[in-house]
């Protein structure tokens, strides 16, 4: 089998939102392949969408 180099092996999926969390008001952080949001502090997870919903 051949070998190769993977770019995306190394880079985190998360990426930091500009948004606070719904329950705590923590930072959250957006798994944007699942279309989800992770808070860093109390690790409540939400739907993109809701997230958008909420706090426009």
């Amino acid at each position: 089998m051949a070998e190769f180099e993977n770019p995306y092996a190394e880079e985190s999926p998360f990426v930091q939102a500009h948004f606070d969390c719904l329950d705590c008001g923590g930072k959250l952080w957006e798994y944007a392949v699942q279309r989800r949001m992770v808070c860093e502090d109390c690790r409540a997870v939400f739907a993109t969408d809701d997230v958008f919903d909420a706090q426009t």
